[in-house]
């Protein structure tokens, strides 16, 4: 049987948007909840309970839609995944032309103080742009382990949620990665340090090509040989499987 929510559970439950929590609620399960449709002013929404997430153990997420087909599951969310083992699994010779072989991570960006902000200007934008306006809450306490705590199927074709979620911690700790949101096959995150020498970038950006492979091909404008350059300037990463 499901344990009871603590009071303090159900209040804040009490006072969100219309919406529901998504079973099984028992540890190790995390507790999820999930608004009924797009919530007014949702980037607002996501900002507060932000603010809150070490308070109340639940971190925000905004979603394109009030998916109800995560199946929440306990466990450590990947946390026996190293994410270099796994991007060096995904390495053959002729993957990305610009390193004969596999360069290893990128090194760490500088240190920076803005990751809170970033994130909720990346918020914001997704919500005023359309992107995703509903709103969730999953029991996690960082924003990396949601994937792998909902069971995610955005990415299923290409590496499963446990192996997305180390490589998002990975960037957590080198980058100032949060995640903001995502949909059924997107996803949203926020970069508040940035790589600042070329080798870092393309670096990073053999990276991104080896987690999220689709995304070079999904937009016939992006420039594979500038992509790096991108990666020095956006505070947003965008992510997309097929």
């Amino acid at each position: 049987m499901p344990e009871p929510l603590t009071e303090d559970l159900r209040q804040l439950l009490n006072d969100l948007p219309p919406g529901r929590l998504l079973g099984p609620c028992r540890a190790p399960h995390p507790v999820v909840w999930v608004s009924d449709g797009p919530v007014m002013d949702a980037a607002d929404w996501w900002k507060r309970l932000y603010t809150r997430r070490r308070e109340t153990g639940l971190y925000p997420l905004l979603l394109e839609y009030p998916d109800d087909s995560f199946e929440p599951v306990g466990g450590d969310y990947g946390a026996d995944v190293d994410a270099a083992s796994y991007l060096r699994s995904q390495w053959t010779d002729d993957c990305w032309l610009p390193f004969k072989e596999w360069p290893g991570l990128a090194r760490p960006a500088a240190a920076t103080t803005d990751v809170d902000v970033c994130a909720g200007e990346l918020a914001s934008d997704i919500a005023r742009d359309g992107r995703a306006r509903c709103l969730a809450l999953v029991q996690v306490t960082r924003g990396a382990d949601a994937p792998a705590a909902l069971s995610w199927l955005g990415m299923t074709n290409h590496m499963t949620a446990r192996e997305l979620s180390a490589v998002l911690r990975s960037w957590e700790d080198r980058f100032g990665l949060r995640v903001v949101g995502f949909g059924h096959g997107s996803l949203y995150v926020s970069v508040a340090a940035r790589p600042t020498d070329v080798h870092q970038a393309r670096v990073l950006t053999a990276e991104h090509y080896l987690a999220c492979p689709d995304v070079f091909y999904v937009d016939p404008s992006l420039d594979w040989d500038a992509y790096h350059e991108d990666l020095m300037k956006r505070r947003e990463w965008w992510f997309w499987w097929d």
